[in-house]
């Protein structure tokens, strides 16, 4: 999984309106297939508005609509309480330390010692 800014928007957004359920999905270990099926989703419509011709800041805009709502839970009258900053900080040094072991592997797999 790469940490891009596309997944940080998401994640982001996540933090603030569904808190309860990244809780979830990372105490079972799917937060980063969720957050695959997002980015899939929205990678998908990104291609199929430039097989359409759209222009790029439409096609952003339509992706990160997609990614991270302007209209979430967390702009309603009643917000949701946001993840505590603490459970943010071990939820991102887990994934970025997933980034680093996927990323020695990869090199592994690439160098093959003989």
């Amino acid at each position: 999984m790469q940490l891009n800014s596309d997944l940080r928007a998401r994640l982001e957004w996540m933090f603030e309106n569904q808190p309860d359920l990244v809780r979830e999905l990372n105490r079972s270990g799917k937060l980063e297939e969720n957050l695959n099926v997002k980015l899939m989703a929205a990678y998908r419509l990104d291609k199929q508005m430039k097989e359409q011709g759209f222009a790029k800041d439409q096609i952003e805009e339509a992706v990160m609509s997609m990614l991270a709502p302007s209209d979430g839970p967390a702009m309603s009258d009643n917000p949701r309480k946001p993840l505590r900053l603490k459970e943010r900080e071990a939820i991102w040094r887990r994934l970025e330390a997933t980034e680093a072991a996927e990323q020695r592997l990869h090199v592994v797999k690439s160098n093959p010692q003989t």
